[in-house]
């Protein structure tokens, strides 16, 4: 009874962040729809950043008791209190429904770094939940997958599929699961990540969501959200980039609005975060009045600035949203006008599939 899979993690574009009051805190229940890109590395040779994750898991009566390990620089470090009762909770329900008591011997593997803002827990529980259905031979569909993901981590459940996917709040743990809106490269976006820190958040996302609903801003956050998650979820299936990426931007500064006032007060941003983030304003302002220019018959020698937008997750690190054909220069962007190390920037893709099954097993 052993099986291994991988997963990608996720951007949100309408963001996940604080857990519904009216339902179990474990269900970890959004407070609103939320909307994501799966992403995949592009580029991670330079920058050693490879969006992955890779989970083995299995159950034999061998084992005395469940454990867990992250596999990190070939090393096998056991997970923490806090962790493994993260991953219990997922496996526990699904072994419960297998109807069977055995241990198990769980590795992952992040071909990132963990817990730094790039969504690592999001490709983790994907990958833990379709592992451990196989292994079990519970043959859940991706629906079905994406309930018992969100149960480690809310935003795995969007991990479970790929190219854009819409997770439905739901009021209870049977309706609230993520479905795919388009598959890869139906809708014409990709990103470049600028990763300003890969070391450990000092806050976890998963403690960080109990701290949200003490913000005065929070309510506004949420009825925001709601709203425009139907709405930019038009906008992915009519292929309107720019409404797509002026909603998820003004997102990101919904959430981060009510991490900084809430109690404690959160601040993932550092110094480069917001010196990017005002780089990327100034040089799409500086797009649309080219843009502008030529609409009135004003000569120019060439397109100046970019139609790029920022997002940013439960960290420093910053997504530039763009279209495909641009990537290129919002890569040389960020790297040359901006002074981010090439190899500190990802370029990233949407990912053709979410978690599947794998035949290379960890141990």
């Amino acid at each position: 009874m052993k099986a291994s899979a991988i997963a990608h993690p996720n951007i949100a574009l309408i963001k996940y962040w604080g857990r519904a009051l009216d339902q179990p805190s474990y269900l970890n229940i959004p407070t609103n729809d939320t909307v994501s890109m799966t992403k995949e590395s592009i580029n991670y040779a330079k920058s050693g950043i490879d969006l992955i994750t890779h989970t083995t898991i299995e159950f034999s009566e061998n084992f005395i008791e469940d454990t867990g390990f992250l596999k990190t620089n070939e090393k096998l470090v056991p997970f923490d209190n806090v962790q493994m009762k993260r991953v219990v909770k997922v496996v526990e329900a699904l072994r419960e429904m297998a109807d069977i008591t055995l241990k198990f011997k769980m590795v992952s593997e992040n071909k990132f770094p963990t817990a730094a803002g790039l969504a690592s827990s999001a490709s983790g529980f994907a990958a833990l939940a379709t592992c451990t259905s196989k292994a079990l031979n519970l043959n859940l569909n991706r629906t079905e997958l994406s309930k018992y993901a969100r149960l480690g981590s809310g935003s795995a459940a969007r991990s479970i599929h790929g190219g854009f996917v819409y997770w439905n709040r739901g009021n209870s743990h049977d309706t609230s699961y993520a479905e795919q809106i388009c598959e890869c490269n139906e809708f014409d976006i990709a990103a470049v990540i600028a990763v300003i820190n890969r070391g450990k958040k000092d806050v976890t996302s998963d403690v960080g969501h109990d701290s949200a609903h003490s913000s005065l801003f929070n309510q506004i956050k949420i009825k925001e959200s709601q709203e425009k998650s139907v709405e930019i979820r038009k906008a992915i299936e009519n292929n309107d980039f720019t409404t797509v990426g002026m909603i998820s931007e003004k997102n990101c500064l919904y959430m981060h609005s009510v991490m900084m006032t809430s109690d404690p007060p959160l601040f993932y941003w550092n110094p480069d975060t917001l010196k990017v983030i005002k780089a990327v304003i100034n040089n799409r302002n500086q797009y649309f009045q080219t843009y502008k220019m030529i609409n009135k018959g004003v000569k120019q020698k060439e397109k100046e600035g970019i139609e790029c937008y920022f997002t940013v997750d439960a960290g420093p690190n910053i997504h530039c949203l763009c279209r495909t054909e641009d990537i290129d220069a919002v890569q040389y962007f960020i790297q040359n006008k901006i002074g981010i190390q090439e190899r500190d920037i990802v370029k990233v893709r949407q990912a053709e599939f979410g978690s599947k099954i794998v035949e290379q097993h960890l141990f």
